[in-house]
C-alpha cells in the first residue's frame, strides 16, 4: 500500500536524521568535555556554552523522531505478561485497544506540543540565540510522525494478515521500499 511505503521511505531519512543529530550532539559533548577539562590544564580558559544547549535540543529531536521510528517498528518496551497469560482472542483485544489508546495519546501529545510551541514563539534560547519554536515544536512534530507509523504499523497488520501477538520485527530492505 502507497501510505506503508510512503512511511517505510520517510523512516528511513528520519533514521539518517536520527544518526547525524547523535552524531552532531556526541561532538557537541566532546567539544565540551574538551574545553572544560583538557584545555583548562594547558591553562587555556575557553567558554562554549552553546555545546551544552546544542546536545540538549538535539536529543530532544532525537527521542521524538526515534520514538516515531520506534513505532514503525513495533519495538517499544511492552509488558507482554497479560497478553499472553489470557486466550489468544482477549490479547488480540487488549493489543488492538493499546494501539488505539496510544494514538489517541499522541493526538493529545500534539494539541499540548502546539500549546508549549507557542510560549517559543517569543522566547530564544540563552547561548544559542535559536527560536524556542523550533525546539519546542519537536514534541508535534514527533507525535505526528509516530502517529503515522502507528497507522503504517496497523494496516501492515491488516492488510498482510499479520497476527497481532506476534508480530516479528523485521528491518525493512529497500526491496519492500520499492
Amino acid at each position: 500500500m502507497l501510505f506503508i511505503k510512503i512511511a517505510d521511505k520517510l523512516n528511513k531519512v528520519l533514521e539518517a536524521l536520527v544518526g547525524i543529530a547523535l552524531m552532531a550532539m556526541t561532538l557537541s559533548v566532546a567539544i565540551q568535555i574538551l574545553v572544560r577539562f583538557v584545555f583548562t590544564k594547558f591553562d587555556i580558559n575557553l567558554s562554549v556554552p552553546w555545546t551544552e544547549e546544542l546536545a540538549r535540543y538535539l536529543m530532544v529531536w532525537a527521542l521524538f523522531i526515534g520514538a516515531a521510528i520506534i513505532a514503525r517498528r513495533a519495538d517499544s518496551l511492552a509488558v507482554e505478561a497479560l497478553v499472553n497469560l489470557v486466550p489468544s482472542r482477549i490479547g488480540r483485544i487488549i493489543k488492538a485497544a493499546a494501539l488505539l489508546i496510544t494514538l489517541v495519546f499522541y493526538g493529545y501529545i500534539i494539541v499540548v506540543g502546539l500549546e508549549v510551541a507557542e510560549f517559543g514563539l517569543t522566547e530564544t534560547s540563552m547561548a544559542m540565540g535559536v527560536p524556542m519554536v523550533f525546539v519546542y515544536s519537536s514534541m508535534s512534530i514527533g507525535a505526528v510522525l509516530t502517529i503515522i507509523n502507528l497507522i503504517a504499523f496497523m494496516l501492515d497488520i491488516y492488510i498482510n494478515k499479520k497476527d497481532i501477538l506476534h508480530v516479528i520485527d523485521e528491518e525493512i530492505t529497500d526491496d519492500q521500499l520499492n
